[in-house]
């Protein structure tokens, strides 16, 4: 698919890859649909970027999820590609002290839930798109081989790459392309204060555009392509790295 002249909704378009995105695809021509939780940052993008369009909605609220869609029907805004970007991260284990149980629903929700109710309620309007449609999901190496910590994170990226396995073999009659992209350590906000040599958001989107457009469907990017080849030589390998990471 050429990502030019789409109409591209982008979830967690104000910050870290989602920004990237959204300034990279827009420079291509691109009509944006930003959607992010917070409407003074959504505010903030559209006064940098004019021409992007921007949408309010609380991923881990599905009331919000279905009021998006009603909006984008409203707004005769027929997407072509959606880029399901969004997701947080908590980092205590089980056993800590700190770990957030009332976190569990809203780390869930956000990553996987919301991922699996937007390509749901998008899926009908992006069949009658005459040029084909793209659906990319953002998901990580942990996906395959998960940390210590984030176990919640880690199992929602594993989900996402079933998802867009099983996602892949149903939409390839409508013409609707998935795509998987498998990151390592991103320099973004969630991100801060974690890791060394890590990818930045610019770098990924460039990526990102890139491989999409070559017809990649699992892509992956910067230091996580060493993870096939090293589960080629021992599967033992990755999950010592990031068992330890």
């Amino acid at each position: 698919m050429l990502l030019r002249r789409q109409t591209i909704l982008i979830t967690g378009a104000t910050s870290g890859i989602g920004r990237a995105l959204t300034q990279a695809l827009s420079e291509r021509g691109n009509h944006i649909v930003a959607v992010a939780r917070d409407m003074g940052r959504l505010k903030e993008l559209q006064r940098e970027l004019p021409s992007v369009s921007v949408l309010q909605c609380d991923l881990s609220m599905k009331q919000d999820v279905v009021r998006l869609a009603e909006d984008l029907k409203q707004r005769d805004l027929k997407i072509s590609v959606l880029i399901n970007n969004a997701a947080i991260q908590n980092t205590p284990k089980f056993t800590d002290a700190e770990f957030d149980f009332d976190g569990i629903e809203v780390e869930v929700t956000t990553n996987l839930t919301s991922v699996i109710w937007l390509i749901a309620l998008m899926l009908p309007a992006m069949q009658s798109v005459p040029s084909g449609a793209a659906i990319i999901n953002l998901s990580s190496g942990l996906a395959l081989y998960p940390k210590t910590s984030s176990a919640v994170y880690c199992a929602t990226k594993a989900a996402i790459h079933s998802l867009s396995q099983s996602l892949r073999y149903q939409l390839a009659p409508a013409d609707i392309s998935v795509h998987e992209i498998l990151l390592p350590l991103v320099d973004t906000p969630m991100t801060e204060g974690r890791g060394r040599g890590k990818l930045s958001p610019e770098r990924v989107a460039a990526g990102i555009i890139k491989s999409v457009e070559k017809g990649c469907n699992e892509i992956w990017l910067g230091k996580a392509k060493l993870l096939p080849f090293l589960n080629r030589i021992s599967p033992d390998i990755p999950r010592y790295i990031l068992k330890n990471s």
